[in-house]
């Protein structure tokens, strides 16, 4: 989805590390409460170059919400399988 995709970057840079140590749920809420603002700044631009109605325009937010986080959940997952892990003395 094209809104999700274009606000990827903004949503990476309002996330903190914290999110490693949140449970699934946790992290679902933290993100969707962060990624609100970016998503709202997208939207705006789409209904503005679109015309889209109020109907189509919360479809197309219940969507695109629900991808930023399977993709930030997912760039979590890459990053945490990345960082070595450490080992106790």
């Amino acid at each position: 989805m094209e809104v999700a995709r274009r606000s990827q970057d903004g949503v990476a840079l309002r996330l903190s590390p914290a999110m490693r140590h949140m449970s699934l749920s946790e992290c679902r809420g933290y993100i969707y409460a962060r990624a609100a603002v970016v998503l709202e700044v997208e939207m705006d631009l789409l209904e503005t170059q679109t015309g889209c109605g109020a109907k189509l325009a919360a479809a197309v937010r219940q969507r695109a919400m629900s991808e930023i986080v399977r993709l930030a959940i997912g760039d979590l997952l890459k990053a945490t399988r990345q960082a070595p892990l450490r080992k106790a003395a």
